[in-house]
């Protein structure tokens, strides 16, 4: 191990040290307007601050934008004001509003969008416990742009990026079952109370008073 003066810590010798902006694919979001911003479903779903925790979208518009702004699965989210939500995302239909930012592996790096996930939430949880005085907090580019990030040595026995793409890959995918799921409960339940549905055999089903 070696002392880096940029994080203030010990690192892996042959492991060097970073810009995030450098280490990542850094996109901001879209500036939507609130006017077009519409209940009914479009093509165009709109992640805000709001629905990154849940990973679920809330509004959507009607106003065209660049497809560079499109979410893709496994990208990492994190809100820029209030309580700088940060999560996986786990669709590739929306796209991101203002006042966020989206982290996406760039192409061949060793570095994955997880490990940066991991890394910068203490800088993003101090910031956040900082801004706890002040009305509202306000995370900035300048902020960002000062953040450092390992880049492993990588070899043919060793790939932190292959493994860390795994593990994000299985959140992703069990986020989705477990939205599936909790959206066939939400449909069936009603159904189920109301007599509508039944979860006896047909062959066995029988008006309980009369069994």
């Amino acid at each position: 191990m070696v002392w880096n003066e940029k994080l203030k810590r010990d690192i892996p010798e042959q492991w060097e040290v970073i810009n995030l902006f450098d280490a990542i694919d850094v996109q901001y979001g879209f500036p939507f307007s609130t006017e077009l911003l519409v209940d009914d479903v479009t093509n165009t779903p709109v992640v805000r601050i709001r629905d990154i925790l849940n990973g679920t979208v809330s509004a959507y518009s009607t106003e065209e934008t660049d497809s560079k702004y499109r979410l893709s699965r496994g990208d990492v989210l994190i809100g820029m004001d209030g309580n700088f939500h940060m999560n996986l995302w786990c669709d590739n239909q929306a796209y991101l509003n203002q006042r966020s930012v989206r982290f996406r592996q760039i192409g061949g790096s060793p570095i994955s969008a997880l490990q940066v996930m991991f890394e910068v939430a203490p800088y993003i949880k101090a910031k956040e416990q900082n801004a706890k005085g002040s009305t509202v907090g306000h995370l900035s580019d300048k902020d960002l742009r000062g953040l450092w990030i390992l880049k492993p040595f990588t070899h043919l026995h060793f790939s932190p990026e292959k493994t860390l793409n795994q593990i994000a890959d299985l959140i992703v995918e069990n986020r989705i079952e477990v939205s599936n799921l909790t959206t066939q409960r939400d449909e069936l339940l009603p159904l189920l109370m109301n007599g509508q549905a039944s979860v006896i055999p047909t062959e066995v089903n029988c008006d309980l008073s009369h069994c």
